[in-house]
């Protein structure tokens, strides 16, 4: 009898982990640029607050996280774990969005299809039952090349004076140096691309 009640429990607690879960949805970025990408809830039970452990691939960064317009709650972040908190249940959903977070790609990081996963979610359903996700949900980020548009030192499509500051920054140290930025292809990213920055804006 004892054996049978704990298959049970064990049983049910496996429903609900399947039933209720966060997901990140798949993304597509260029390298160098920043991307957002939306967490999804999936729940039958409900949710007052949740939290979850972001692994991202190497080179790519969490900028921010904000709450969706769905989930009327306050997003936090603390390093890579981001959590909500709300006194307002949330029903039922189907893959709804319940926030958005921001992923700033190192123009270094080569292109191709990378791994960001939610891994350690726990969500706390208004009865007070803890739902702890042991297995993680992955999501595909896909890096295109960064942008080759000589010139184009923040990698925005475009030749301006936003590159003009993005040289500048990459010569004070604050920002890694491209390809792009290199104008005048000496190997060195200086004021000699800024001056070919400035005649590039002009046609010459």
């Amino acid at each position: 009898m004892l054996m049978a009640a704990l298959t049970f429990v064990g049983a049910n607690a496996a429903i609900l982990r399947q039933n209720n879960f966060l997901a990140a949805s798949d993304a597509t970025v260029e390298a160098g640029k920043t991307v957002e990408v939306n967490i999804l809830m999936t729940n039958n039970k409900d949710i007052i607050n949740w939290q979850t452990n972001l692994v991202l691939p190497e080179g790519v960064t969490l900028v921010k996280a904000e709450a969706a317009d769905k989930w009327t709650e306050n997003v936090q972040v603390n390093g890579n774990t981001i959590f909500s908190e709300t006194q307002t249940a949330v029903g039922s959903n189907q893959a709804a969005v319940v926030a958005k977070i921001t992923l700033q790609v190192a123009a270094t990081v080569a292109a191709g299809d990378y791994e960001i996963s939610l891994d350690g979610t726990i969500m706390t359903a208004s009865d007070a039952t803890s739902i702890q996700q042991v297995d993680k949900k992955t999501a595909k980020l896909t890096v295109l090349p960064a942008s080759t548009i000589k010139g184009d030192a923040n990698s925005d499509g475009e030749v301006n004076g936003m590159d003009v500051i993005a040289v500048y920054n990459m010569m004070l140290g604050n920002t890694d140096k491209t390809a792009a930025a290199d104008v005048n292809n000496d190997g060195e990213v200086n004021g000699m691309d800024v001056i070919a920055i400035y005649n590039a804006m002009l046609g010459n």
